[in-house]
C-alpha cells in the first residue's frame, strides 16, 4: 500500500494512515496513532472519499472509547455519524447512534 500511495496520494494516502493508526494502536504508541488518524480523516476529506473519512473518525471513537476518553470519543463519533449521514448510509448512522447513545449514558 506504501507503493500505490507513492503513486496516487489522493487515492491512497487516507487508507495508509488509517492502516498504520490501528497498528500503533495496537502497538500502545498512543501519540502516532492519534496523528495518524487525524491524518486520515484530513487527506479523506481532501480528496472527497466521505465514507472513509467517517470509518476514519469511527475508528478514532473506538480507539477514545477503549481508553476511557469519553468526551473524545464522542467528538468522534459525531464526525462519523456526520458523514455516514451525507454518504447515505441510514445502517452505519443507526450503528454509530448507538454508540454515541452508549457513551452519552455511561458518560453522564
Amino acid at each position: 500500500m506504501r507503493n500505490a500511495a507513492i503513486h496516487s496520494d489522493w487515492n491512497y494516502a487516507n487508507k495508509l494512515c488509517l492502516l498504520v493508526a490501528e497498528q500503533q494502536s495496537l502497538s500502545c504508541d498512543h501519540l502516532n496513532a492519534i496523528k495518524l488518524y487525524d491524518a486520515s480523516i484530513k487527506s479523506a476529506r481532501k480528496s472527497g472519499f466521505i465514507h472513509e473519512q467517517g470509518l476514519a473518525c469511527e475508528k478514532a471513537g473506538f480507539y477514545y472509547k477503549r481508553y476511557g476518553a469519553v468526551h473524545k470519543a464522542l467528538d468522534y463519533f459525531k464526525q462519523a455519524r456526520e458523514c455516514y449521514e451525507e454518504w447515505g448510509s441510514s445502517m452505519k448512522v443507526g450503528f454509530i447512534k448507538k454508540e454515541i447513545d452508549s457513551l452519552n449514558v455511561s458518560g453522564s
